[in-house]
């Protein structure tokens, strides 16, 4: 994967400055204390001062791709990112989409505008499990990204035929997620929650048996 700065960096780039220059335009207009963490309920229950909220929110949202610009570098398997280089790029760009949404609703509820932040992350959770559950069947085997689990690493056919199945056990569970949030409250944390766990314990099931029945068969 290219190591210098290229186009998708860019995007990056500007996607995460987008939020940060709305919130210095409106910064007067903020209240002192701004919404950091949100119950079950879609209830705001803790606060941070609002420069701390921005300057952390704006660290993470732009920290977070470009330090996945590195990762490859650091991974045995780097070679095998070439691979699947594209979605890996487009994956940046998606997180950082989400991130940037989720940091100016949250600045844009804080200015008095009737927006259910716990929709907004329902959406953005349902639409990034589909994305990724699109693409999840390209990945191949690495130390950083995908379903890295013992079995999964020491076989590439496991590896290959999990992303595979898997894949598509995220776009459900993305679309699910997804209709979530025209559920009530009470209902739709069980919906999400369920969803959520399924995306991780069917891969991690499947690839146990998977690998159990390929051993039995050497």
């Amino acid at each position: 994967m290219n190591k210098g700065w290229n186009r998708w960096d860019t995007v990056i780039l500007l996607l995460g400055l987008v939020p940060l220059a709305f919130a210095w335009t409106v910064y007067d207009r903020l209240p002192d204390m701004i919404p950091s963490h949100y119950g079950l309920n879609g209830q705001p229950d803790d606060y941070s001062d609002k420069f701390v909220f921005i300057l952390m929110m704006s660290a993470f949202n732009l920290g977070l791709p470009f330090l996945m610009k590195w990762m490859p570098a650091m991974d045995p398997r780097r070679e095998n990112y070439r691979k699947f280089s594209r979605f890996y790029e487009l994956f940046r760009v998606v997180i950082t989409l989400f991130l940037s949404g989720l940091f100016t609703m949250i600045l844009l509820e804080s200015l008095g505008y009737p927006i259910e932040i716990s929709k907004v992350v329902m959406v953005g959770v349902g639409l990034l499990w589909m994305v990724i559950g699109n693409y999840l069947g390209q990945v191949r085997s690495n130390w950083f990204f995908g379903i890295k689990l013992p079995w999964t690493l020491e076989s590439d056919e496991v590896w290959r035929r999990t992303h595979r199945i898997s894949g598509g056990v995220w776009m459900g569970a993305g679309l699910f997620i997804l209709l979530s949030s025209f559920l009530p409250p009470s209902v739709a944390v069980w919906t999400v929650m369920i969803s959520v766990a399924g995306s991780v314990l069917v891969p991690v099931v499947y690839s146990y048996l998977l690998f159990q029945k390929l051993n039995d068969h050497t």
